[in-house]
């Protein structure tokens, strides 16, 4: 049994017997009919085929794909004016949950990172030779678009079969190759700065948190076609990279030009064998790079690579009969986010004792080389639907095996810092950070069974999954329950409610020890070469996860769906309670522990409406428009947020689980987010076809409303109830004491503008021959040059500058051949 319900076809009306006089003479002219294969589910959207293939899209990505989902959070980051030059994919938000809370799917099986998905920009140029992780995406693999068929998100409602998330699913299909004859594909783009209105950057920039120029390119080529009667083979390689112009300063403040890269690579071979009607053999490979070359300002021969050298190699087969279908896939993989240095000796010489001409800041901190090495595997029964007296049935199950083995390996590196005060008194020291190698494995076992029980007009479908890991042992049970009523019986108002849990997955960060002692050797200008000074020892910080609970999240909601006049429509209402949530604290000095203090609530309420037509003279167009509103409480930390309890602030003991907000103590997680958080978004997805499709259109436009954002509250010591942890009264803080003299954060409430952001796709078949097509692409984003905000200004905040913008128009130009 499917996770959706097949509908019946609606079919042309029997002509009546006319005489065959008036027959000759009669024409009857028939509406369009559109031939649904399922129907509309609550909680699951879906875009495919060309609607996803012709989508203005900017990095190509998945997640880029759902920006026309309104149910979806983007962060407010994403459209910011300083960065257009990455092309790395959109981090997103389902359900208030943290962005590495979803799971990713490819073919139904996991692509999600579990080890370090704290986002590739988290740490920008500043990496420290202590740390021994990389920070990683939420996907262990970027897929082009251009390679998938479907893309599917649900929200709410999921079924049984998924599991590992906590807020939602994003589950892609990559497409099969044709079997009617070869085909060949070839296109390219191109962007640059030149081409954006980019607001507030700086000409003269020298990290990539402010872009002033970029320059990225996409390539792509592809064919596909039968080998035999029932072989058919794709072969597809698509790049898409960014050249990011900036500055670099020396000592002596000169500055020259050096440019920091991006580039996202796919290739991709896939075999589809089809031996009779009723079993369907694929095999995949790909192969998909992804970089991001970088160096550290001032310091020359910094330069690193944060790359994911992603393989995949999968399998599946489909046995369908009488009796419903059987489907195995199974798929091993190997990536990790790793990096690779230029050196591992990081040099500094300077000081008022020597000429500005003569210093120098140069060299890297070494590699780190994450390699996961992984074995999936899943098998799903799904029986033909049969009947026992006034019910009929449909059953599904299957099971879930994961193995993945991690190997991480840091090399040594060491610093070398020497000072030349005015006086000639020098100091040099020697630090060396020793070399690191450990293993981990992670095995994962899941089963689940669903029913889907008809009487009449109301359909009950229940479900169980299982999970079990041997990173926490822990066993988990989730129930699902989705109930619906079609009051009329003929779809076009159905009423539905759920009942769900749904758990997380198992987070490996602190599997692994993720920081590195030194030792460092201090040597002064008087000191006896022959008597050198002890070796002095770092701290060492012990990193633990012991006794974790899995994350999960108790969902309830209820709607209404359905069909009529040729529109299909959806209204629903979701509360989520999301606990047992993962953040990292020290609850004693350089003791870091994965804990399940994280908890959040989300509301949201969702209205879809959507349509499909023809037109004899206009095309054929199909509409969406998608209303969200929202609102979630969060403790706004994270399983890396390493949260010190024990610290103290002028001999004032720390209560980080309760902060001020707006002059009021209340509990963190009652905070509202401070990303991922507009409380109302409105979008509109359009697709015409004009001219016998030789021109298309494809328009996404997302509204976010203006929402509240968090500043620090510093204040005086007078200013507050009860003082603040500063010795001088005078001084403004934003660590406010309580009536038992703990000190606590406080915030207060800023603003982030809302904006209506429009990205356009335009595609013109230029020439379009029996066997050939040359079409020409332009995107256009930000078609309207909105000026919202991306981050947080002060209310009232008179002479405060401004926070930095979206960026205005800008275009994407490209050009396309099929054979």
């Amino acid at each position: 049994m499917n996770d959706s319900s097949n509908a019946s076809v609606p079919v042309a009306p029997e002509l009546p017997t006319l005489p065959a006089d008036v027959q000759e003479d009669q024409i009857y002219q028939f509406d369009p009919v559109s031939v649904v294969a399922e129907k509309p589910q609550a909680g699951k959207a879906t875009i495919e085929g060309q609607e996803l293939q012709t989508l203005p899209s900017h990095t190509g990505s998945i997640t880029e794909a759902i920006k026309g989902f309104s149910n979806v959070q983007f962060s407010n980051e994403d459209t910011s004016s300083l960065t257009g030059g990455e092309i790395r994919p959109p981090r997103v938000s389902i359900a208030g949950a943290k962005p590495y809370e979803n799971n990713f799917l490819i073919d139904g099986m996991s692509v999600t990172n579990t080890l370090n998905p704290s986002g590739l920009d988290a740490d920008g140029e500043s990496i420290a030779p202590n740390d021994l992780h990389v920070n990683g995406g939420d996907q262990t693999i970027f897929y082009d678009s251009s390679l998938v068929d479907t893309v599917t998100v649900y929200t709410s409602n999921v079924p049984a079969k998924y599991g590992g998330f906590v807020g939602g699913v994003v589950g892609a299909e990559l497409v099969d190759p044709r079997i009617d004859r070869w085909h060949a594909v070839f296109s390219g783009g191109h962007s640059r700065s030149e081409w954006f209105d980019l607001r507030g950057v700086d000409e003269e920039s020298t990290t990539s948190a402010n872009q002033p120029r970029f320059r990225t390119y996409a390539l792509r080529a592809g064919a596909d076609g039968p080998l035999t009667d029932n072989v058919a083979l794709l072969l597809a390689a698509s790049q898409r990279r960014s050249i990011i112009p900036l500055k670099m300063e020396t000592p002596e403040d000169f500055f020259y030009d050096k440019d920091q890269k991006r580039s996202s690579e796919n290739f991709f071979a896939k075999l589809l064998v089809t031996p009779g009607d009723d079993l369907k053999l694929t095999l995949d490979a790909t192969y998909a790079p992804y970089r991001e070359e970088r160096w550290k300002p001032l310091y020359e021969n910094s330069d690193w690579k944060t790359q994911n050298e992603a393989f995949r190699l999968a399998g599946s087969a489909a046995l369908g009969g009488a009796w419903g279908e059987l489907g195995g896939r199974v798929a091993y993989s190997r990536n990790g986010y790793s990096r690779d240095s230029l050196n591992n000796l990081r040099e500094t010489f300077a000081g008022t004792g020597v000429p500005e001409e003569d210093w120098y800041y140069r060299g890297g901190i070494g590699d780190a080389k994450v390699v996961n090495r992984g074995i999936d595997a899943g098998l799903d029964v799904d029986l033909s639907t049969f009947e026992t007296g006034d019910v009929s049935w449909g059953l599904s199950s299957g099971l879930t095996l994961s193995n993945v083995t991690t190997d991480m390996w840091n090399e040594d590196a060491r610093m070398e810092i020497m000072t030349l005060p005015s006086s000639g008194k020098w100091t040099q020291v020697f630090t060396t950070y020793p070399e690191s190698d450990q293993r981990r494995t992670l095995n994962t076992l899941g089963w689940y069974g669903q029913a889907e029980m008809e009487w009449g007009r109301f359909t009950l479908t229940p479900g169980l999954r299982v999970d079990y890991d041997d990173f926490s042992y822990n066993t988990d049970v989730a129930t699902r329950l989705k109930m619906e009523l079609d009051t009329m019986g003929d779809g076009v108002l159905r009423l539905v409610a759920g009942v769900n849990r749904y758990y997380g997955g198992q987070l490996r960060a602190y599997a692994f020890d993720r920081y590195r002692p030194s030792s460092s050797l201090l040597i002064r200008y008087n000191t006896d070469p022959d008597n050198l000074p002890p070796v002095k020892e770092s701290d060492d910080q012990s990193y633990e996860a012991k006794g974790l609970d899995t994350p999960y999240s108790d969902e309830l909601m209820g709607g209404v769906l359905g069909d009529v006049a040729g529109f299909e429509y959806s209204l629903e209402f979701v509360h989520r309670d999301h606990r047992k949530q993962i953040i990292s604290k020290a609850r004693e000095e350089d003791v870091y522990e994965l804990t399940n203090d994280g908890k959040s609530t989300y509301d949201g309420i969702s209205l879809i409406l959507a349509r499909s037509f023809e037109t004899e003279r206009f095309g054929s167009h199909s509409l969406s428009l998608g209303v969200s509103q929202s609102r979630s409480k969060t403790f706004n930390g994270a399983f890396n947020s390493e949260i010190d309890e024990y610290k103290e602030s002028s001999g004032y003991e720390y209560d980080y689980d309760r902060v001020f907000y707006e002059g009021e103590l209340m509990d963190r997680s009652s905070l509202p987010p401070d990303d991922y958080n507009a409380p109302a978004v409105v979008t509109l997805r359009w697709m015409g076809l004009f001219f016998d499709d030789r021109f298309r259109v494809n328009c996404v436009s997302r509204w976010r409303d203006s929402t509240t954002g968090l500043k620090n509250d510093a204040r005086t010591f007078d200013e507050t109830p009860y003082g603040t942890a500063e010795k001088k009264k005078t001084t403004s803080s934003s660590k406010w004491l309580d009536e038992d003299g703990l000190y606590h954060d406080a915030y207060k409430t800023g603003i982030i503008s809302g904006s209506l952001v429009t990205d356009v796709s335009l595609e013109l078949d230029v020439v379009k021959e029996e066997l050939f097509t040359m079409s020409l692409m332009l995107d256009v984003f930000n078609v309207f040059a909105a000026d919202g905000h991306v981050g947080v200004s002060q209310i009232g905040s008179g002479d405060v500058p401004a926070p930095h913008s979206e960026y205005g128009r800008g275009y994407y130009a490209g050009v396309r051949c099929e054979f």
